[in-house]
């Protein structure tokens, strides 16, 4: 039997809910730092990531189903018509994509989910899932992203390419609803506005549970 104590202070406490995960979609030019960002804010157990899937080779000490799940054509192909993949773009002559099951387990942690795709898809995500917010990692300038390519070996006609791409990928920084610069040499500065960008997106007043 509960006693008139506990039965008054059970009516007059407030219910305490937990806010849903949010899913912050994470993009920018090839060579702008996002891998080693995400490794960084990744480092401990406070977000959740879901596994891109792509046709690329691995690059070394890249672990299939941890850093990417690696796919052949045929199977990246079957996965589009199925309706697995929640996006999917060429970049670089490689296809990538989300898998929703990768989303839904992300997502089923309870924890911030943190998802890192290419301009493309980040736009694609916004148009399927209206829940999603969407950050645009920018470079101090171009110059700092030839640097990066070039420290990669990466051919001299590809960082052309790849420049031409950032520079066309930098227009559609109004698609997204933040903008942060990863400046040369500060990435914990970088890590410490992406957290604090993640905390206010998720204290957001009226913000709906995502839906995959």
């Amino acid at each position: 039997m509960v006693g008139p104590r506990t039965a008054r202070f059970g009516v007059g406490r407030a219910a305490v809910s937990t806010p849903p995960p949010l899913l912050a979609v994470i993009s920018g030019p090839s060579g702008v730092g996002k891998d080693a960002l995400m490794s960084a804010l990744l480092a401990g157990d406070e977000f959740a990531r879901p596994v891109t899937m792509t046709t690329r080779p691995p690059r070394p000490g890249e672990v299939d189903g941890v850093h990417y799940v690696f796919a052949s054509s045929e199977a990246f192909e079957a996965a589009i018509r199925s309706g697995e993949l929640v996006e999917h773009a060429e970049v670089h002559d490689r296809l990538y994509g989300t898998p929703r099951s990768q989303l839904r387990a992300a997502l089923g942690s309870g924890r911030d989910v943190l998802l890192q795709v290419d301009v493309q898809g980040a736009i694609a995500i916004r148009e399927a899932i209206a829940e999603a917010r969407l950050l645009f990692i920018a470079p101090e300038s171009l110059d700092q992203i030839e640097q990066r390519l070039r420290e990669r070996g990466t051919d001299p006609a590809e960082i052309a390419r790849r420049l031409a791409s950032a520079r066309a990928e930098l227009e559609q920084q109004a698609a997204f609803d933040a903008v942060i610069v990863n400046v040369e040499g500060d990435l914990d500065v970088t890590v410490a506005r992406v957290r604090a960008w993640v905390a206010g997106e998720r204290a957001r007043p009226g913000r709906r549970a995502v839906e995959v």
